[in-house]
Parts: C-alpha cells; structure tokens; sequence
C-alpha cells in the first residue's frame, strides 16, 4: 500500500497563503457607491475569500490523511510506532476543527461589518480579523509538525499488500537476511557486512504464473522479549505477527555474525512460542562455515534440509521450491476451496 498524503504546511507558509488570497481579493461595485460602502464591499470579499481559502486548505490536510480506522493493524501499529496513534488523531482532529473555527472568525467579522459606521471601524474590524486568524494558524504550530512528520513517515513506509502470500525472513542481525532476500525475489535491500544495516522491513515478490508472493527483509532481532525491543526490532515483529504465512529463520553458524548459536537459538524460541506460524530453518553461510560449524547449529536447531550461501545464492533455489511446494500451493488450494465453497 502506497499512501498519497497531503502536502502539510509550515505556520509560515499558512499565513503566507492567508495573507496572499486577502491582499488579491478584489470586489465590484458601483462607481456612484459611496467610499465606505465601496470600503465595507471590499473587506467583506476579502474575508470571505481568505476564510474560504485557508479553511479549505485546512481541511484537506486533516480528511486527506488516512483514517486510522481504515488501516491494516500492521500499518496501524506502525503508525503507533513511528508517530502515535494519539498524537496522530489529537493533531489531525485539531486542524480540522480549525478549519470550522475560521468560519466562525469570518462569520463574526463579517457581522460586525455589516454595522460599522466609519472606515476606522471597518479597519478595526480588519486588524482584529486578521489578528485572530494568525493566533489560531500560530496556535496549531505543535499539531502541524506532527501532521507533516506523520506525512513523511506514512510516504516511506513499505509498499506491503497484506493480502498477499508472504514470506518473512527472520534471524538475528549480520546473519545475511538482507542477501536472501536479495536472492529469492525482486528486492534488492542495502547489503553490508556489520549488523543492523536493515533499519525497517524491504519488500521483494516472487512471481507465479502471474501471481506474486511477497517476501519481507525484516531488521535483525536480539535476544530480549518483545516489551524491550526498540522500534527498528519492532517492525520485525510486526510483519511475524500480522504478514507471515511462514518464516523462514536465517541461522549463522560461523563465529563472524558477532551473534553465537546460543543467542540464535533463543531468538529463534521467542518466534516459535510466540507466533503460530510455519518455520523454515536455513543454515546460511556455508561457503564460510567448517563442518563442524554445520553439524553443531543441526544439533541444536535440529534437523535442517536447506543449506544455502546467500552471497551466492546457492541453494535458494532449493528454499525456493520447498516454499512453493509446502506452503504456497497448499495455501492457494485452501483458499479456491474456500471460494467455492461460499460461492455454493
């Protein structure tokens, strides 16, 4: 999902618009019409155009945003991550309120015009109009650099079809995730030899006589329960707990990961007894690994049919084809019975 949101502006730039739409404002009128009538008629366009103008500039950008209601829980809780779900909701809810206060500003202004006897009193009604207008956009200044952070985040976010079959691919950093991934499918992530280099989750797809399976590069995990995790691991856990049809766990068994089998093993345990779902385990590295390397992570992490070296991409053919096989065309068979089965 790509997200098109509003432009946000600065303070500066809405009192810069507000002020650009009243100066231009223009009004017609009789050329017998008296100077303070010709006076009132101007002031009330001017108002009423610059209300209108901010009001509606206002307003698009708190409707235009996506309504948290509406998003998938694992763009939600990314959004609760990465901005704040309440903070979020107050700054939005706050500049579209902001939008109805600017009529109500106007609607007053524009009330007092209507029985201002002199062009002191029509100027006096100007400066506190305008005076007001530019306390509520100064006013807003907090909810506004939430609304364009927010913005920001949501643009980067990855472009993740929850309904697709997915492929998470988990481990602890430096165990060479971001190179499987690079191998398996379309991504092709940022690769480099010291962990945490995968700062937030990739998207790559595997093509299938026309269908696709998604395939996620998540940021390496640590060996710590979930409540202590920052917010880069977190993103891992949120495409387990809400994306993955199966996992495939990435093991190092060499000693250059800087992460031994130990803490491997322990992260490994945390996703099978917190997610109920499929595990492939994959010994990577194996251009590097000695025998003896191999043969202990098989002895801790058991029985493991898929040797591979993702700088290589040797062997991935291999997980490749387990992945269809087991899970893929498995799930798909399930799912056009499911489909007939309702359409009866």
């Amino acid at each position: 999902m790509r997200f098109n949101t509003p432009y946000v502006y600065s303070p500066e730039e809405l009192k810069s618009y507000f002020f650009g739409v009243y100066k231009s404002a223009e009004a017609k009128s009789p050329s017998t019409e008296p100077g303070l009538e010709r006076l009132r008629r101007l002031e009330a366009v001017r108002i009423k155009k610059s209300a209108r103008g901010l009001a509606d500039a206002l307003r698009e950008m708190a409707v235009s945003m996506p309504f948290v209601n509406d998003l998938h829980p694992f763009y939600r809780e990314l959004l609760e991550l990465g901005v704040g779900i309440a903070k979020y909701k107050h700054a939005l809810g706050k500049i579209g309120n902001a939008a109805v206060a600017i009529k109500s500003i106007s609607g007053e202004a524009l009330m007092a015009l209507r029985t201002a006897y002199s062009k002191e009193q029509i100027y006096r009604i100007r400066k506190a109009y305008i005076a007001r207008v530019v306390d509520l956009i100064e006013d807003l200044a907090p909810e506004l650099e939430t609304a364009k952070s927010a913005a920001a985040f949501l643009r980067r976010l990855p472009d993740v079809d929850p309904d697709l079959f997915t492929v998470v691919v988990a481990g602890a950093p430096n165990v060479g995730k971001s190179s499987l991934v690079g191998c398996l499918s379309t991504a092709k992530p940022k690769v480099a030899e010291y962990p945490f280099t995968t700062r937030q989750i990739h998207v790559g797809h595997i093509f299938v006589r026309g269908d696709r399976i998604q395939v996620i590069d998540t940021p390496g995990l640590l060996d710590r329960p979930f409540d202590e995790m920052n917010k880069i691991e977190l993103q891992a856990v949120l495409a387990l707990r809400y994306l993955a049809k199966v996992v495939v766990f990435l093991v190092d068994p060499t000693h250059y990961g800087g992460f031994d089998l130990s803490i491997q093993i322990n992260i490994f345990n945390s996703i099978k007894n917190n997610f109920n779902i499929p595990i492939i385990i994959v010994i990577n590295k194996i251009d590097l690994a000695n025998d003896d390397d191999i043969k202990k992570a098989e002895e801790l992490f058991g029985e493991i049919r898929i040797r591979i070296s993702a700088k290589t991409c040797s062997g991935v053919e291999e997980l490749k084809a387990r992945i269809l096989e087991d899970y893929y065309v498995p799930y798909m068979l399930q799912k056009l019975r499911q489909i007939r089965a309702a359409e009866r």
